[in-house]
C-alpha cells in the first residue's frame, strides 16, 4: 500500500467498478504501465478484482473486493489527519468518488435528519466526462452518501466534483457556482443549502 499511486487507485474502485481508461483519467499523472502494475499487484493481494460489466461489449473493469473496501476507514483516517493540518487545501482537483469518500469521512451528525438529495457529479478535467450519481440522506442520525439515485429527493444537484468539494469544505458560496454553470440545482434549493451548512 505504500507504493506511489496505490491508495489513489484503491480510492477510485471502492464505490464501484471502473474501466482501465476511467482509472487512467481519474488517477492523474499515472502512466499506463504503472497503472497496469498497480492493478496486477492489487489483484494478487486480493484487494481488487476484475469484473465484467453488464454492457453489450462485456467490458472488463476493476473493483475493490470486500476486504479491499475496508480500506475506506484507512483513507478516512488519513483524510481527517490531513484536514486538521496547517494547509488542508486540495490542489489539482477531485474526482466524483474522491469527493463522495471525503463526504463520508467528514459526515456530520444530523440528529434531526437531513434532506434527501440526488447528487450527480462529473470531473471537469476530463473530456466528455461521465456523470456519476449518488444518494445523499441520513441514517440513524448520521449523513449517508452512497452510489445510486434517491427516491423522491428534495433536490437534484448536478455539479463539477471539485467545485462541489469546495462548496462543502472551502466555504465557496453556492450562488457564484450556479451562475458559472458548474453547479445546477433542480428542486428545493434551500434543502441543498441546508446540506452545505451542515458540512461547514
Amino acid at each position: 500500500m505504500g507504493d506511489r499511486w496505490t491508495l489513489i487507485v484503491v480510492r477510485e474502485v471502492i464505490l464501484g467498478p471502473k474501466r482501465f481508461a476511467d482509472l487512467q483519467e481519474s488517477v492523474r499523472g499515472i502512466t499506463p504501465a504503472v497503472l497496469t502494475d498497480r492493478l496486477r499487484s492489487l489483484r494478487e493481494s486480493g484487494i481488487v478484482e476484475q469484473v465484467v460489466l453488464p454492457d453489450l461489449a462485456r467490458t472488463r473493469a476493476y473493483v475493490a473486493t470486500a476486504w479491499g473496501r475496508e480500506l475506506e476507514s484507512v483513507l478516512g483516517s488519513l483524510g481527517r489527519w490531513y484536514s486538521a493540518g496547517p494547509d488542508p487545501s486540495t490542489d489539482g482537483g477531485m474526482t466524483p468518488d474522491g469527493t463522495v469518500l471525503a463526504m463520508r469521512t467528514m459526515a456530520p451528525e444530523v440528529p434531526d435528519g437531513a434532506p434527501t438529495l440526488t447528487l450527480r457529479l462529473y470531473d471537469g478535467r476530463r473530456t466528455d466526462p461521465p456523470i456519476r450519481e449518488y444518494r445523499v440522506s441520513s441514517i440513524d442520525g448520521r449523513f449517508d452518501v452512497r452510489p445510486g439515485v434517491a427516491t423522491e429527493p428534495a433536490a437534484t444537484v448536478t455539479a463539477e466534483s471539485t467545485v462541489w468539494s469546495r462548496l462543502l469544505f472551502d466555504d465557496l458560496p453556492l450562488a457564484p457556482a450556479e451562475r458559472d454553470g458548474t453547479v445546477r440545482v433542480e428542486g428545493d434549493r434551500e434543502a441543498v443549502v441546508r446540506v452545505l451548512r451542515l458540512y461547514s
